[in-house]
């Protein structure tokens, strides 16, 4: 019900013969469906529960999500870098939740990373995610607010829930994982999951 209006909407302003105003109104409606997407996140998270022998290959979701990533982070000028293991990573999850996680750290990445820099995807053997930018960093009195719903750094911008790593610190637990924050040097951070790996 949530949904529906908003296509409804899209389909309405690609009528526009104002190729300005049609673009400009894309772009808010956009971010409308992408809050409606992430407070559905919240809310259907809330009730999930991860089965026993659910399983999820970390680098291939990974590899979906850089795919699927690519294009947002090419139209503001960036670039997206696949690393770490070609082979598969099994891994305790759900692959559609492990994707929304790791897409969430790869949206913030972008959106923070500077123009004409590359957001890193890591993937390691021993069940490990890690997703770096080129942007501000974390200062260490943000590291534990960062994860709260609604928190942003900076209010006045647009387009910001607050809700995207709330996402990620919930879909981590319901997986048993670790989530971790570090700079980088000169700057940057760098986001790390760690879910629990499965013996081939």
């Amino acid at each position: 019900e949530l949904r529906t209006p908003l296509s409804v909407l899209r389909t309405r302003i690609d009528l526009l013969q104002d190729p300005e105003m049609r673009q400009a109104l894309r772009q808010n409606v956009d971010g409308m469906a992408h809050i409606v997407s992430q407070l559905l996140d919240i809310a259907e998270l809330e009730t999930v529960v991860l089965g026993p022998d659910e399983t999820a290959d970390l680098q291939s979701v990974a590899a979906g999500v850089a795919e699927f990533v690519a294009p947002l982070a090419l139209a503001q000028g960036k670039d997206v870098a696949l690393s770490g293991t070609s082979e598969p990573v099994w891994v305790r999850g759900n692959p559609e939740m492990l994707g929304r996680a790791i897409r969430n750290l790869a949206e913030n990445a972008i959106n923070h990373t500077a123009a004409g820099s590359t957001v890193e995807f890591v993937v390691e053997d021993n069940g490990t995610i890690n997703v770096l930018d080129r942007g501000p960093g974390i200062g260490e009195d943000e590291r534990k607010l960062i994860f709260r719903r609604f928190w942003r750094r900076d209010r006045r911008k647009q387009g910001s829930t607050g809700l995207g790593l709330s996402i990620v610190q919930r879909i981590a637990e319901l997986h048993s994982a670790s989530i971790t924050v570090e700079n980088r040097k000169p700057n940057g951070a760098c986001f790390s999951l760690k879910f629990v790996a499965l013996k081939s």
